[in-house]
């Protein structure tokens, strides 16, 4: 696989000459021969998008999705398809083990695309992102996940769960290779110099002090100091609107635009989705007008002071931690941290919530590992259209996990 080759890739519309062009001009034969892997939400022409629901939202599509039309444009070569959470829902992937342990849990709901990149089935992954979908999974697995910028990758031909929420990105091994995805799928990015030194990153410690595992404080620590070493400022800043109310708004949003979706299709096919994921849809239900219109507002109000921190401090991203542990045992449907019990759901998506609240871009890359071998992924967020900086940023702290 030629990354550099993928690189040198730009945006273009399905339409563009470049990607159409068989006599070898253009870029399309620079991608030919790249594996991919497509998550079971995003349709692939003849082939059955089953939501990894037992029977709610099944299709047979007539074309791919716009992100899939890109790469296959491109010259890519599709490996097949992924194991989700019923609707890409929840932190965990039904059937889907650790690439490293089979005992534990891969994260989720897009689970089966961090473990084809990570096991080498696939050299790319398409997968959503809604409160973390895709970057829960990369971090425990020890792959690079990119959450890009808001409507900058089409969801055309993706199954929806709550489209204010919804992201359409790549998972690979490294952030580089996230970023040459990114660019063929079509997203524009803001250049970055040609490296970190000079950058400032904001540390938002308040977010997570006392809340994440020792190996965790400590890989993050560590990939702070190799930014400094580098040459990047690194700037304590606080966020108190997102520490008190980005995931509770998130997770709000989420399950009254999931409940405006699916309760009517649930309500025709009653086996659709199995126990659990059925009674999320009831709750989203109960969720009242008023409550998700003050849950947008916070949403945008969190956004705001996310973005005034970032202009005013000239910050190209925020470091944090994507996951506050590592994969925790298959079915466990808790975690502790520092001796706390807390809720899977409540814990895995605590730190990823805030880029989706907010629709600002967010990587996650591997940034070393706890005593026991299990990847800890270090998550960057950044400015609207910042992907370039934080793969860059990325390159600068991952620490590629060895699979058996």
């Amino acid at each position: 696989m030629d990354w550099a080759a993928v690189e040198a890739v730009r945006e273009a519309p399905l339409g563009d000459p470049a990607f159409d062009d068989e006599a070898g001009h253009g870029v399309v034969r620079k991608l030919r021969g790249v594996r991919y892997s497509v998550s079971d939400t995003i349709d692939i022409e003849g082939q059955w998008t089953r939501n990894g629901t037992p029977g709610l939202g099944h299709r047979l599509p007539v074309e791919d999705a716009s992100a899939v039309a890109r790469l296959r444009r491109a010259g890519a070569v599709l490996t097949g398809r992924t194991r989700v959470g019923e609707l890409a829902w929840g932190v965990t992937t039904p059937g889907c083990a650790h690439p490293l342990d089979p005992r534990r849990n891969a994260g989720g709901a897009s689970g089966g695309a961090a473990v084809s990149v990570a096991d080498g089935t696939a050299a790319l992954a398409l997968a959503t992102d809604t409160a973390g979908s895709l970057r829960i999974p990369a971090a425990l697995c020890g792959v690079a996940g990119l959450r890009p910028t808001a409507g900058t990758v089409s969801r055309r031909g993706v199954t929806p769960l709550a489209p204010s929420l919804d992201t359409v990105g790549p998972l690979a091994r490294t952030a580089a290779e996230c970023l040459a995805a990114y660019r063929v799928l079509g997203g524009a990015v803001t250049p970055a110099p040609e490296d970190v030194d000079g950058l400032r990153v904001g540390w938002p410690g308040h977010l997570w002090e006392h809340h994440v595992s020792p190996a965790v404080a400590a890989v993050l620590a560590h990939a702070a100091a190799g930014l400094r070493s580098a040459g990047a400022d690194l700037v304590t800043i606080a966020l108190p609107l997102a520490r008190s109310h980005a995931q509770a708004a998130a997770s709000v949003i989420m399950l009254a635009e999931a409940a405006a979706l699916w309760s009517g299709p649930l309500a025709g096919q009653p086996d659709g989705l199995t126990g659990p994921m059925a009674a999320l849809i009831r709750e989203g239900g109960l969720v009242s007008t008023t409550d998700y219109l003050r849950a947008l507002r916070v949403a945008a109000a969190v956004r705001r002071e996310l973005e005034e921190v970032l202009s005013r401090q000239g910050l190209s991203a925020l470091l944090v931690p994507t996951v506050p542990v590592t994969a925790t045992w298959t079915d466990a449907p808790t975690v502790s941290v520092n001796g706390h019990a807390e809720p899977i759901e409540s814990a895995y998506t605590r730190l990823t919530a805030l880029a989706s609240a907010t629709g600002h871009p967010a990587l996650s890359v591997p940034a070393g590992t706890d005593d026991d071998g299990l990847p800890v992924g270090a998550q960057l967020i950044g400015p609207p259209h910042g992907e370039a900086a934080l793969c860059l940023l990325g390159g600068a702290i991952e620490r590629p996990v060895r699979f058996r």
